[in-house]
């Protein structure tokens, strides 16, 4: 790379929204099983061993350059020696090393905001997790990678014999490839931006007009959904400088049979399994609004060939239908939100949809200047997104990977997050609440668990049985529509 890189304005958006409060960073939290017969000392032999191997692969090798730690203009600039005793870390959990445990380091961890002076990553090993089980959870800033550019960092293989690979910071096959022209500088890419800007302009304004109108309550596709509708929530108050993160998983076979009974995508099934537990989560505080919650769902572009990291994402706004009652036509109201939302991106190029996900989180934005977000109302009320991960098995020096679990950020209006990641055959959902606005948001993981029972007893199917536990409650169909909660919400097992 040149000596100094200019960042993408979705880049200095994620610098600028940072403070002590609202730190941008999202991680990852793997969880392996130990090789058979491997020693006590492990992790502590991979500790010892990925501190001497130097990170040398863009973006890792990356710091901000500028006034301010780069927050008013900027850029990035190479490091040719990382210190590694800051950035690779060893912990161990304390006995019996459960969940809980791991669970309370996690989220102490992410509550800490990075250094900006130095390269935004860490690397936390993690030991003493009951099982014959350690973890890893890794650390990155949103203005180096996305979800998506994340997911290419992680360099596990798909056997054991070939997974005694060096740590993803100094691992040369996961180097970013030049531009085939060579055009990698800002000089050399100018023509083509320009021209990508000019094709962008007109779909750009259709979709801010259609936005606007749908807003305004003009004519415009019934099922898409307005930026003015989201209700006020818990959610949706100024956050404080704690996280709390708690995690669920569920087999993706539980999932295909609900989709295809409903014509509906395995990511519509996902947004309904989290309405039904945001329902029972608001309904259990007397806190369900009578409208729909509104969830802002990101969708990844195409990066620029030989980007070594930065953010390529849009967004889309779609209605939960968490104000009705009835299973079927909550789910069909998803449905068709999603599908509008879809199409309205679909008719953008690739650059104009990314400007479009900026122009919409500017009221978030300005929702973070002290007592404006009492006068702006939310534009959505939380963030879910869907990262696809590998489908098959993946091995670490001969750790099999048991569960990944994606662990984003929260902010100022927004103190809660969902984010999934399919891997193997299963789906896994990270977490990520303010606590201090949030209450006891480690009960969402045990929602998102009778959410799922309910789905799967609405929607049965003669090639996977329904699942339900003692106690949990599964409504059928009643074909009526109520904007509140129906009596108690059903009690279910506490995780994380």
């Amino acid at each position: 790379m040149p000596k100094h890189s200019r960042l993408s304005i979705q880049d200095r958006m994620f610098l600028l929204a940072e403070t002590r409060e609202t730190p941008m960073h999202v991680g990852g939290l793997h969880v392996f099983k130990l090789p058979r017969g491997a020693s006590p000392h492990f992790v502590r032999k991979l500790f010892d061993a990925f501190r001497t191997q130097p990170a040398s692969v863009p973006p890792l090798n990356y710091r901000l350059t500028g006034d301010l730690a780069g927050k008013v203009l900027p850029s990035w600039e190479v490091v040719e020696d990382v210190d590694l005793d800051y950035h690779v870390r060893h912990s161990a959990l304390p006995d019996p090393g459960g969940e809980r445990e791991l669970g309370v380091l996690v989220s102490r961890l992410h509550s800490t905001p990075m250094d900006l002076s130095r390269p935004l990553w860490e690397y936390h090993l993690i030991e003493g997790l009951a099982g014959g089980r350690f973890a890893v959870y890794t650390k990155l800033h949103h203005a180096m990678v996305d979800g998506a550019a994340s997911m290419r960092l992680m360099n596990l293989a798909t056997t054991p014999a070939d997974s005694n690979r060096p740590p993803f910071w100094a691992d040369q096959s996961l180097r970013p490839q030049e531009p085939e022209n060579g055009s990698s500088t800002l000089l050399g890419r100018l023509p083509t931006m320009l021209e990508e800007e000019v094709k962008s302009l007109p779909s750009l304004v259709r979709g801010l007009a259609t936005t606007a109108q749908t807003a305004l309550g003009i004519a415009a596709p019934p099922d898409l959904a307005s930026m003015s509708e989201a209700p006020r929530t818990l959610f949706n108050t100024r956050v404080g400088s704690q996280r709390r993160v708690s995690t669920y998983a569920v087999s993706l076979a539980r999932l295909k049979p609900i989709g295809k009974a409903t014509g509906g995508t395995i990511n519509d099934v996902v947004l309904a399994v989290c309405s039904g537990a945001l329902r029972r989560y608001l309904a259990e505080r007397d806190a369900l609004p009578a409208h729909s919650l509104i969830v802002a769902v990101p969708m990844a572009m195409q990066p620029e060939a030989g980007a070594a990291g930065g953010n390529s994402v849009s967004c889309l706004i779609a209605r939960l239908g968490t104000d009705i009652e009835d299973v079927r036509e909550r789910f069909d109201v998803i449905r068709r939100s999603c599908s509008a939302g879809k199409a309205q991106l679909r008719g953008m190029t690739r650059t104009a949809a990314m400007h479009f996900a900026t122009l919409l989180s500017l009221p978030v934005l300005l929702s973070w200047v002290p007592n404006v977000d009492k006068l702006i109302g939310p534009t959505s009320n939380l963030i879910i997104s869907n990262l696809p991960g590998p489908r098959e098995r993946r091995y670490f020096h001969g750790a099999r990977l048991l569960a990944h679990y994606p662990i984003s950020q929260v902010g100022h209006g927004m103190a809660l997050n969902i984010t999934v990641l399919s891997y193997a055959g299963s789906l896994h959902f990270g977490i990520v609440a303010c606590p201090e606005r949030v209450p006891n948001a480690q009960r969402l993981a045990g929602h998102l668990a009778a959410a799922m029972e309910e789905l799967e007893a609405t929607f049965p199917t003669t090639a996977l049985p329904i699942r339900r536990r003692p106690g949990s409650v599964s409504k059928q169909s009643t074909g009526k529509r109520k904007r509140t909660s129906s009596g108690r919400t059903p009690k279910v097992r506490r995780t994380r």
